[in-house]
C-alpha cells in the first residue's frame, strides 16, 4: 500500500480552513494531519508533526509569513511549505519565495490547481500560476534603464554672477585657468591694460605679468609687486594679490593694482567723499578726522569745521574699532576692510544703531581709514516685523505640513483597514465558497449543471479578482517596502491591461522620499491617471518621476483628446484636478496642468523632499527643469 502524503493547512478563516481541510482529506494521495489558526500554532504544530507538505496562508496573526518558513526551514526541513494568500503583487509573492517556499498560490485558484501544487511540492518542485509568474517576470522583460550620467552640478564659474561681484573691486581682477590663460577680466582690469573683453579672454596671464613666473598651481604672495605690461607695450609699476579659487581646480583670481596710479589718491579720495550718498569720513591713524561727507553732517549734526579735526570716539563713543589702524603699517600687508555694528552719537547726545563700514587706505602721505556710517534704525525696525512676519510663517507652515502629514496618515491607516477587511471577510468567505463549489461540480453529471456550476465559478473568480485590485489600490505593498517606482509601473501595468492604454515610464529619481512625501506622490499620480482613463481617451501616456531642486517632480503627459482647463475645472464635481492643486500645495509645493482640444494633456506636481510635519524647504517656487 502507498503511504499517503502527510499535509498541514494554517489559515486564520475558519470557512478557508475547512475547506482546504476537507479538500485535502478527500484526496486519496494526502493525510490531513493538523490544522493550525496562526502564525506561532504553525510553527509549533508543523516543528512537532513534520508534514510533507504545509499549506500556509501569508496573512494571519502572531507573525509574518517571512519569519513562519525561515523557522521551520531550521525546525523541520524536510517539510516543504506552499504559500497561499490573497495578494498577488511581485513584493508579497518575492517576500516568502526569497525565505523558502516552493510555491505561491492566490486564493480562487481551482481546487485541481491545489491539489496538483500539493504533490509537486511533496516532490520538492515549484508551482505557480502562468497569470502571477508573468506579473512577476515582467519586470526582467523591460530593457534596462537608460544610464544617467551624474547630475550633480560640476563645479564651475558662473560667468555673470562672478563679474558682478568683480565690477564691484576698486582694483583689476583677472580670473585664469589651466595654463594660466585668463578666462575673466573686469572693467578696471581691461581699463588698466587696454584691452577689450574679447581680446583677453584665452590671453596667457604672462602677457599683462611678463616677469611674473609663479606656476599657476602655486599660490600668489600677497603684496607682492612686479611689472605690469599694456595692449600698446608700455609697463606700469603693480602690486598683485590673490590665489587658488576655492572649488574650482586649477583656475586662480589675481588682483591688480596700479602704483602708478597713487600720486591722483588724494584728489580721488574727495571727489568720492563730497560724492558719496553716506555719512563718510576719512581718520588718521591717531582717530582724528580729516575729511567728511555732506550726510557726515547731516547724520551727526555737526558742521564741516566742527567735525574736521574731531577724535572719533566722539561719534562712536566707548566701541573701538576691531582692527588696530596701526597693524596696517606693514608694507607688505594688503590692507583688507570689514563692517560692524555700532552705536553714533549725534551733537545733541542722541543714539542711534549704525552700520559702520571700515576700509583701510595707504597713501603717499601714509595710513588712513575710510568709514561709512548708516543709520540703521529703520532698518532694524524694519528686520523686526520681518523676522515676527517669519515667525507667523514658519508656525502656520509647521501647522499646515501637520495637518497634511496627519491626513496622510489618517487616509493611509483607514485605506489599510478597509484593505484587511476585505482580505479578512470578503476574499475569505469567496475564496471558501470556491472551493466548496469545486467540490460540488466534481459531483455533477448533468452536462448543464457542470456548465452552470462552471460559470458560477467564473463569477466567483472574476470577484476574487476584482477584490485583489481593489486591496492593491488601497495598499500598494511596493511602497510600505519603499519603492514609488515599483508601485508606478505596477499601478501602470495594470492601467494597461484593462484599458490598452500604452505608457512610458522613466524613473530617475536618485534619492529615498520619506515614506509620506512617497505616498503623496503616488496617490497624486494616481489621480491623474485615473483621470487619464475616464476622459483622455489617450493611447499613449508618458510618466517622469525626477529629482528637481531638492524635491521630487512628477511629469505626466497623455495624447488624449485634451480639454479647456478654465471651462472644465469651473465645473462642480471636478474633485481630481482640486485634488492634484491641493496636495501640491500643502505639501509645500507646487501643481501645473497644460491642456487644449485635441492636444492632450500634462499634469505636472513638484514637492520638496522634506518630510511634510518637519523642517525643511517648503518654498513653492517651481523649480528650473531642464529634462527633456
Amino acid at each position: 500500500m502507498t503511504h499517503r502524503i502527510p499535509v498541514m493547512v494554517a489559515d486564520n478563516d475558519a470557512e478557508v480552513r475547512e475547506a482546504l481541510a476537507d479538500l485535502v482529506a478527500s484526496h486519496p494521495a494526502f493525510e490531513l494531519v493538523a490544522l493550525a489558526v496562526d502564525h506561532a500554532q504553525t510553527i509549533a504544530t508543523a516543528s512537532q508533526k513534520h508534514p510533507r507538505v504545509l499549506l500556509l496562508d501569508v496573512q494571519m496573526p502572531k507573525g509574518d509569513a517571512a519569519t513562519t518558513v525561515r523557522t521551520l526551514r531550521e525546525r523541520a526541513p524536510q517539510t516543504r511549505i506552499l504559500a497561499l494568500s490573497a495578494y498577488a503583487d511581485r513584493e508579497a509573492v518575492t517576500d516568502v519565495l526569497a525565505a523558502g517556499t516552493v510555491g505561491y498560490l492566490v486564493k480562487g485558484a481551482p481546487a485541481e490547481e491545489i491539489l496538483e501544487a500539493i504533490t509537486r511540492a511533496a516532490r520538492g518542485q515549484f508551482s505557480m500560476s502562468a497569470e502571477l509568474a508573468e506579473a512577476c517576470l515582467r519586470p526582467l522583460g523591460r530593457p534596462p534603464a537608460p544610464h544617467t550620467p551624474d547630475t550633480r552640478p560640476t563645479v564651475s564659474i558662473d560667468e555673470k554672477a562672478c563679474l558682478r561681484l568683480f565690477e564691484q573691486a576698486p582694483c583689476g581682477v583677472l580670473v585664469t585657468g589651466p595654463l594660466d590663460r585668463i578666462e575673466l577680466a573686469n572693467t578696471q582690469a581691461r581699463r588698466m591694460f587696454g584691452y577689450s573683453a574679447a581680446e583677453l579672454r584665452g590671453r596667457r596671464l604672462a602677457d599683462l605679468l611678463p616677469e611674473h613666473t609663479t606656476p599657476h598651481e602655486q599660490a600668489l604672495t600677497p603684496g607682492a609687486q612686479t611689472p605690469a605690461q599694456r595692449r600698446d607695450g608700455s609697463r606700469f609699476p603693480a602690486r598683485i594679490g590673490g590665489g587658488r579659487l576655492r572649488g574650482g581646480g586649477h583656475r586662480r583670481v589675481i588682483y591688480v593694482t596700479d602704483l602708478s596710479e597713487s600720486a591722483t589718491t588724494g584728489d580721488r579720495l574727495r571727489q568720492l567723499v563730497e560724492s558719496s550718498p553716506d555719512a563718510m569720513m576719512v581718520v588718521d591713524t591717531e582717530g582724528r578726522i580729516h575729511q567728511a561727507s555732506p550726510r557726515a553732517e547731516t547724520l551727526f549734526d555737526y558742521s564741516r569745521e566742527q567735525l574736521l579735526g574731531l577724535r572719533l570716539e566722539t561719534l562712536l563713543p566707548d566701541q573701538p574699532l576691531t582692527v588696530s589702524l596701526r597693524d596696517w603699517t606693514d608694507p607688505r600687508q594688503e590692507p583688507a576692510g570689514h563692517s560692524v555694528e555700532l552705536v553714533g552719537r549725534r551733537q545733541d547726545t542722541k543714539q542711534f544703531p549704525a552700520d559702520v563700514s571700515v576700509s583701510p587706505l595707504r597713501t603717499p602721505e601714509g595710513m588712513f581709514t575710510v568709514l561709512t556710517v548708516r543709520d540703521i534704525t529703520e532698518v532694524q525696525r524694519a528686520q523686526f516685523v520681518l523676522e515676527r512676519s517669519l515667525e507667523l510663517l514658519e508656525g502656520t507652515d509647521r501647522d499646515r505640513q501637520a495637518l497634511l502629514s496627519h491626513l496622510i496618515h489618517v487616509q493611509e491607516e483607514e485605506r489599510k483597514r478597509i484593505a484587511a477587511d476585505i482580505h479578512d471577510d470578503t476574499i475569505q468567505v469567496i475564496t471558501a465558497a470556491g472551493l466548496r463549489l469545486q467540490q460540488l461540480r466534481r459531483r455533477l453529471t448533468d452536462p448543464k449543471d457542470v456548465q452552470v456550476m462552471d460559470k458560477l465559478d467564473e463569477t466567483l473568480k472574476l470577484s476574487l479578482s476584482r477584490l485583489r485590485q481593489l486591496i492593491f489600490d488601497l495598499r500598494p505593498s511596493s511602497l510600505e517596502h519603499g519603492s514609488l517606482a515599483t508601485a508606478l509601473q505596477t499601478f501602470l501595468d495594470r492601467m494597461h491591461a484593462e484599458t490598452g492604454i500604452h505608457h512610458k515610464f522613466e524613473d530617475r529619481l536618485r534619492t529615498t522620499l520619506p515614506v509620506q512625501t512617497m505616498v503623496l506622490v503616488y496617490r497624486t499620480a494616481q489621480e491623474a491617471l485615473i483621470n487619464v482613463t475616464k476622459h483622455a481617451r489617450a493611447k499613449t501616456v508618458r510618466v517622469q518621476l525626477l529629482g528637481v531642486d531638492d524635491g521630487c517632480l512628477m511629469r505626466i503627459v497623455d495624447d488624449g483628446v485634451g480639454y479647456d482647463p478654465l471651462e472644465v475645472e469651473s465645473r462642480p464635481g471636478h474633485l481630481g484636478l482640486t485634488l492634484i492643486h491641493e496636495r501640491a500645495q500643502m505639501a509645500g509645493g507646487w501643481s501645473r496642468i497644460e491642456s487644449e482640444p485635441g492636444g492632450g494633456t500634462t499634469v505636472e506636481f513638484w514637492v520638496p523632499l522634506a518630510e511634510p510635519g518637519t523642517e525643511g524647504d517648503g518654498g513653492a517656487s517651481a523649480p528650473k527643469d531642464t529634462e527633456p
